[in-house]
């Protein structure tokens, strides 16, 4: 009978002591917690690794996503099901041991059914970027997580053990991101904190409806109170920490400065010798007390007149590991390289350059201009036979482990006191100059494509072992890879070029360039073999000539830089690789016309504006890159799909477009030059005697990299693409534009900067990167190159005596 006494609030009083009150505030507390760990979880940058969308289905994998969570939870609760029937820890322990083996057997047959099926040969299978070391350790930890989980889920429920696993998810990722705020991807105080109230207020409601005692050891009124202080801790430091701005000089225009410093004192460096005395000086302090090699004073009069004559660093180390294998191995090692595909042959015998023919007009064209630089001062140089890497691609790429072996045994041997001749000899084999490669060579060439994944392998075999290649491998490709581009940016902008080009820092390049995410028609070289080429990347082992079909001087006689049009131009064709379904979503240039053409509502920007009311003060602001495009002048597209060899070619032809128009770069300010599928830009040097402003995103070395510096000569734009917009933007400005992000922030173009910089990189390439700067950086080279293959190369030079240069004569008759 109901008591007519009652009110509403004793009604309300029974109903929260109640268990449907516990219920709904425990679950009140998991949905606050799951969803300030959801938040917080995505406060980040997100990577411009694209959803294609005519095949990835944006609803379908959402549902997918969905599907596994729910797979997740179903196999937790059996999983808690059956351990509870066992009566002890040892049971439950049996019972575990027996969960994983059946797992892993089963696991183990999906994935060599599925590499047999896709064609990876047995002998080959191996984990992708995991090494033996990995796997073990990240097994033992998985195993070790998995149990103590299990047992501590048997003893509360899978819902606690959720929760608790939660929670220090979500309060690590929130700490990360309130004390990462000010940079430019946490530019938010609400969308860093915020996560962190809620996972707070969550958790403490649910341990107190849950009616949990301690969480992992921890009595529940300590644990709440540390959640307490974290959260006031956070909160202070949130609203007490300024976000960071930019007072008086914009970043770009610092760099600017900051470049022309560092040129001088590099230009200076290379340029101290005023006489060969002094030359041969810089030369021994540079090189270990090394003498300059035979021929030495002929190089200095042949390079009198140039702005660099004492910094051939890059020369240094192309050449450094081959000092590790004696004269004669390096002779074998030569014929070694001519037996491999798309490789020609230049034989300097006697003085005289003769050339083999490498069955291709272009090819014999590249051979033959090469070998009529050589003639200019092959009367200097030993006899020597040159392999020469007729693709644009690098090929050399031994292991890294190989050639540290190599690189110790050199050192060994330099801490002994060499006082007598090698005991090598020219055999009858390498004697035999004129010979392209012995018949026995050519007949076991082998000609075999190399598959992408294959090839991802070997660049990471190839990168020393405390690369972040080798000790980081980057897996979550939507995620923006923030530790990959710390060591060369300063903020988004990229300000250490040198930096930027070693890739075995960077594992996500991996998935973000095509280069390493096509498959290979000419394999690479996994022995450490010299091979002269045009371009390199960090893990090869090429040594870098000027090959002339990367030379373009061309006069720029067109209209001065302020009366060419104020746009970013780009042009570029689908290479004749195949592209996969990785490169569809990662390739460099696809990523490229995505951004620009083709980007939806949900990608955004980081860019660098005006802060409204405050002269001379900037800011990072996120805005939509829809609306950064519109109020950004760009001219972007693929002109040629001629040589596209793919199932989806028609299909790219339908979602970006072809630009069949004929347009020369030359009429625009500023022109984006991106690698080619397999070596770097092709139109570098011709951009760089142009008066229009080159903007260089590539991965790869060239010869004259190390003599460029960026934000002087070029604008360097990092290969993902994070600070296009905002670098752009620096020079076009925002005057007579659109509203962006909703305020109208004038920002004033500064096309005077442009027009600057293009100015210096036109006037250095004409002192530093010109035909004559190519014959004397080669010179160089064959002087090197021929003290490393002569029998006595530890006692032969170009040394001083009696107050007189003396040069030493090569081993053989020159």
């Amino acid at each position: 009978m109901e008591d007519p006494w009652r009110s509403v609030f004793d009604d309300i009083h029974d109903w929260l002591s109640g268990p449907r009150a516990a219920v709904t505030l425990f679950t009140t507390g998991a949905l606050l917690l799951s969803t300030g760990t959801y938040v917080a979880a995505n406060q980040i940058v997100t990577s411009t690794y694209i959803c294609f969308a005519p095949l990835d289905s944006r609803s379908q994998t959402i549902l997918l996503q969905y599907a596994g969570l729910l797979l997740d939870a179903v196999i937790i609760v059996l999983l808690w099901r059956v351990l509870t029937r066992m009566r002890n820890l040892k049971l439950r322990l049996r019972m575990l041991s027996n969960i994983f083996l059946t797992s892993s057997l089963f696991s183990s047959f999906l994935w060599l059914t599925i590499s047999l099926l896709n064609g990876s040969n047995l002998a080959s299978l191996g984990f992708g970027f995991l090494r033996g070391f990995d796997v073990v350790t990240d097994s033992f930890a998985l195993a070790t997580m998995t149990i103590g989980l299990s047992i501590w889920t048997c003893e509360t429920t899978p819902v606690v053990s959720t929760a608790v696993t939660t929670f220090i998810f979500g309060i690590w990722r929130a700490g990360i991101n309130v004390f990462s705020l000010g940079d430019w991807m946490h530019l938010s105080r609400a969308a860093s904190l915020g996560p962190l109230w809620l996972i707070t207020f969550g958790s403490g409601l649910f341990v107190y409806a849950h009616d949990i005692r301690s969480v992992i050891f921890v009595r529940r009124i300590l644990f709440v109170s540390f959640m307490v202080l974290l959260l006031i801790i956070a909160t202070g430091f949130t609203f007490i920490y300024p976000l960071e701005y930019f007072d008086k000089r914009h970043p770009i225009n610092e760099l600017m400065y900051e470049a022309r410093t560092i040129h001088d004192r590099w230009l200076t460096k290379a340029s101290t010798s005023t006489t060969l005395a002094t030359a041969v000086v810089i030369y021994r302090e540079r090189h270990g007390g090394r003498s300059p090699p035979p021929h030495f004073g002929d190089w200095y009069q042949y390079a009198s007149g140039s702005s660099i004559v004492d910094e051939f660093q890059q020369i240094d180390n192309d050449l450094d590991v081959f000092w590790s294998l004696p004269p004669a191995t390096l002779r074998r090692r030569v014929q070694s390289a001519l037996s491999n595909p798309g490789v020609g042959n230049i034989t300097v015998e006697n003085g005289q350059v003769t050339v083999s023919d490498a069955g291709h007009e272009s090819k014999n064209m590249d051979l033959r201009e090469l070998a009529d630089m050589i003639k200019k001062f092959s009367r200097h140089l030993p006899d020597m036979v040159l392999p020469v890497n007729l693709n644009a691609a690098p090929r050399v790429l031994p292991l890294w482990k190989d050639t540290q072996l190599q690189s110790r045994g050199y050192l060994q041997s330099m801490a002994k006191i060499i006082s007598k001749r090698s005991t090598n000899t020219w055999s009858a084999e390498n004697n035999t100059l004129g010979s392209r490669y012995t018949e026995e060579a050519a007949q076991s060439a082998t000609w075999h494509q190399t598959r992408a994944s294959d090839f991802q392998q070997m660049r990471t075999e190839a990168c020393p072992a405390t690369s972040r290649a080798q000790t980081s491998p980057y897996w979550d490709l939507s995620v923006f890879c923030s530790a990959c581009v710390r060591q060369h940016s300063r903020g988004q902008l990229l300000s250490d070029w040198e930096k930027s080009l070693d890739v075995c820092s960077q594992p996500d390049l991996n998935h973000l360039h095509s280069f390493a995410m096509t498959d290979l028609s000419t394999p690479p070289i996994r022995e450490l073999v010299p091979l002269f080429g045009s371009s390199k990347m960090a893990g090869f082992q090429d040594i870098l000539v000027p090959l002339s079909y990367f030379r373009q001087e061309q006069v720029d006689d067109s209209e001065p830089f302020l009366k060419r049009k104020d746009t970013l131009f780009w042009r570029s064709a689908i290479g004749g690789q195949v592209i996969n379904e990785q490169a569809l979503r990662g390739s460099h240039k696809l990523r490229l016309m995505h951004l620009i053409n083709n980007a939806d509502s949900r990608d955004w920007a980081t860019v660098i504006l005006p802060i409204p009311g405050a002269d001379h003060k900037f800011r990072s602001v996120s805005v939509s890159v829809a609306e950064a495009n519109r109020d950004l002048s760009f001219n972007v597209g693929i002109d040629d799909f001629s040589a596209c060899a793919s199932q989806h070619c028609n299909t790219l032809k339908k979602v970006y477009g072809e630009n069949t128009q004929t347009e020369d770069p030359l009429k625009y300010r500023y022109v984006l030059l991106t690698d080619e599928d397999d070596g770097p830009p092709a139109t570098t040097l011709k951009m760089l005697h142009s008066q229009s402003l080159p903007f260089i995103s590539t991965t790869f070395k060239t010869w004259y990299s190390e003599r460029l510096t960026p934000w002087l000569h070029f604008v360097p734009v990092d290969p993902r693409y994070q600070a296009l917009h905002t670098t752009l933007l620096y020079f076009t400005g925002t005057a007579n534009k659109a509203k962006m992000n909703g305020i109208n922030t004038y920002l004033t173009g500064r096309s005077s900067d442009g027009q600057w910089i293009a100015r210096q990189g036109q006037r250095w390439a004409g002192e530093a990167i010109s035909k004559k700067d190519m014959e004397i950086y080669l010179f160089r080279l064959l002087l090197e190159w021929g003290r490393l293959i002569d029998d006595r190369r530890n006692e032969i030079g170009y040394r001083e005596e009696n107050g007189e240069f003396r040069s030493d004569e090569w081993s053989r008759a020159s």
